[in-house]
């Protein structure tokens, strides 16, 4: 094989493995976005709860309160009628307005009985949510901190080794040689492809006759014809 054609292939595997690098920090990138995400979702789930804790316990004090009023409402009607001197009208009136409060009242007391326990319910959700809050963040946070330092040390060992490695092989070739390779990889992935069966291995299209045999020649630097990539024979 060329020699030129052996540092075109070195250039070439080097670049693969540092695209499957780059892939494979995106994965991480990714898949410690997905574990961020969760962790806001737990959070903004327990968050949930405690607002819907708060207007329950809201409504509850409300209903209560409205409990008192009308309770004090029945009160002065009632005292009203057993001590003032009113017409048989007014009292008549008074009698409806009791009767209609009181049973406005008892409706009232069911609600608010029935908010007291959803906010129990409600006190108690929250208070396991929080509890198990706990764990599961800490699990998932310890997911993201691997991540981090899986994505710090590839980036610190094994990439810049890889990108150090590029940059050697690529000073040693000539420059019109490395100029038409990164021309081709502008476009496509394998840049340098082998010759089988008279096939080019990148576009597997049959290559003349003399376009295989000056590959197996191996004295000068050859490319397809169809779809320009540097040809070698294994």
């Amino acid at each position: 094989m060329l020699s030129e054609t052996k540092q075109l292939l070195d250039l070439q595997q080097a670049d693969v493995r540092l695209l499957d690098l780059i892939v494979h920090l995106d994965r991480l990138a990714d898949h410690r976005c997905q574990l961020e995400d969760r962790i806001a979702q737990e959070r903004a789930n327990v968050a949930s709860l405690r607002d819907a804790l708060q207007r329950s316990d809201l409504e509850s004090r409300a209903r209560n309160l409205e409990v008192d009023e009308l309770d004090m409402h029945i009160r002065a009607y009632q005292d009203r009628l057993d001590k003032g001197i009113i017409s048989f009208k007014e009292m008549e009136d008074l009698r409806v307005k009791i009767v209609s409060e009181k049973v406005r009242i008892g409706r009232l007391e069911d609600e608010a009985l029935d908010l007291m326990a959803t906010v129990e319910a409600a006190r108690a959700h929250l208070a396991q949510a929080q509890s198990d809050l706990v764990p599961r963040e800490e699990h998932l946070q310890a997911q993201v901190a691997a991540a981090m330092r899986e994505t710090r040390e590839t980036e610190e060992g094994s990439l810049a080794q890889l990108r150090n490695e590029r940059v050697a092989l690529a000073s040693a070739m000539a420059p019109y040689l490395l100029a038409q390779y990164e021309a081709l990889r502008a476009t496509l992935s394998n840049p340098v492809a082998a010759v089988q069966h008279g096939t080019c291995g990148g576009c597997k299209i049959r290559v003349s006759a003399n376009t295989a045999e000056r590959v197996r020649a191996g004295r000068e630097i050859v490319t397809c014809e169809h779809c320009s990539r540097i040809l070698f024979v294994l």
